[in-house]
């Protein structure tokens, strides 16, 4: 069966929990985000040089990527030989690239091991492996890669990224079995780029979803969105708020 783990749920500057950062596991292993505080927590769960199949990173902010260049070491180190496939929004290769070239000189010449890049358009779907991996757009200011994943026909969980809900983004997660979304506030304090507690229930209970996981609230709002979903009545399935690693079977 597949499973999916919470290796991280904190936000970008989060001082008590790992960057947001999933692990998808079924025929392949697939780390979804990579922030700088997220890689330890996947070291914890292995540090098995050949262990990842790919990485797909939503969107290119710091609390979603800068963890990569040490994975890659690491890998590295560990004498990895197979292909690492590295997903993304358009330019994928070319701000991995230049982060790696900041990280450790002399840059991706030290990666002795394949590096493969798909780089995918919000609203248009990938496939690696077994996986179909469709996509849509949330406003977030720049390109993310909001995300449906399904194998063999059947939908297994969507992820939100980072971001503002769409109508685009609420389409692509109608009918997933369970929806990992960011949750950065209570209404009225999301700001701009980013989705309140209220609205992730309603697209939850819109979208016919049985659990929801809750990512990526702002420190000073935690206790106060779980407070909220213990008193709602807009989605009657399952809330979850994972403070440490926590893996569901999809």
């Amino acid at each position: 069966m597949p499973t999916l783990t919470i290796l991280g749920s904190g936000e970008a500057f989060d001082s008590i929990l790992p960057n947001t950062s999933l692990l998808y596991q079924d025929s392949q292993n697939i780390l979804i985000d990579c922030g700088f505080a997220a890689v330890q927590s996947l070291w914890r769960w292995s540090r098995e040089a050949e262990f990842l199949d790919a990485v797909l990173l939503t969107h290119h902010h710091a609390d979603h990527t800068f963890g990569l260049p040490a994975l890659l070491m690491v890998m590295q180190d560990g004498k990895r030989q197979k292909p690492l496939v590295i997903i993304g929004p358009p330019n994928t290769k070319q701000y991995v690239t230049a982060l790696f070239d900041l990280a450790y000189a002399p840059g991706l010449p030290r990666v002795k091991f394949p590096i493969e890049f798909i780089e995918c358009t919000p609203g248009a779907s990938t496939t690696f492996g077994e996986v179909t991996i469709k996509t849509a757009l949330p406003d977030h200011g720049i390109a993310v890669l909001s995300t449906r994943w399904e194998a063999g026909g059947v939908s297994h969980f969507a992820y939100s990224g980072d971001g503002k809900a769409t109508p685009a983004t609420r389409a692509l997660f109608n009918g997933a079995p369970t929806l990992v979304h960011e949750c950065y506030a209570l209404p009225g304090q999301e700001g701009p780029v980013h989705t309140h507690v209220e609205d992730v229930l309603q697209i939850a209970a819109e979208s016919n979803v049985s659990t929801l996981i809750l990512v990526h609230q702002a420190m000073s709002q935690r206790a106060a969105i779980a407070e909220y979903v213990r008193a709602q009545k807009i989605f009657e399935g399952r809330v979850l708020m994972p403070e440490g690693a926590m893996t569901v079977t999809l």
